[in-house]
């Protein structure tokens, strides 16, 4: 596929379904799903998308394993997501990554990276002059499970 439209359409549409997923009770087949539209986001990003816009893919992706009690693999795209972030990256994004590594880190069950990732995330959220975008990572950081120890 040569056609970067369609990339980005693809793109934007498997990560919307990633959210639609996140945002609701899954079944078996859904959390098998929730992978599957976070990577196939991912993949087309990676063709026509820059840096912000593969960071947030591997945000998404650790979101996903994060969700689904996979610490170490959500560790792993949250880190991938960090080196991936432009070195102009607005607050709101280099908060929203961060948010990223609290979650894989209370995915993991380490309770203090997971509040010093979060206290990290604030400091730089307050950065962000958009009210709007402050709001939505905000909102986004105030969601960050405790961390658990895995069963």
């Amino acid at each position: 596929m040569q056609d970067a439209a369609a990339h980005r359409r693809l793109a934007v549409a498997a990560y919307n379904r990633s959210w639609e997923l996140l945002e609701r009770d899954r079944d078996d087949a859904e959390q098998l799903e929730l992978l599957e539209a976070a990577f196939t986001s991912r993949h087309h990003w990676r063709v026509v998308g820059g840096d912000q816009q593969l960071a947030i893919a591997d945000w998404m992706v650790a979101r996903c394993f994060a969700e689904l009690g996979e610490g170490s693999l959500s560790l792993r795209y949250a880190l991938a997501a960090l080196s991936a972030q432009p070195p102009d990256a607005p607050a709101w994004l280099k908060a929203s990554l961060v948010e990223g590594l609290a979650r894989a880190h209370a995915a993991l069950g380490d309770a203090p990276a997971r509040d010093e990732a979060v206290a990290l995330a604030a400091s730089l959220l307050e950065g962000e002059l958009d009210a709007e975008d402050r709001a939505i990572i905000a909102e986004q950081l105030a969601s960050v499970p405790d961390a658990v120890t895995p069963s």
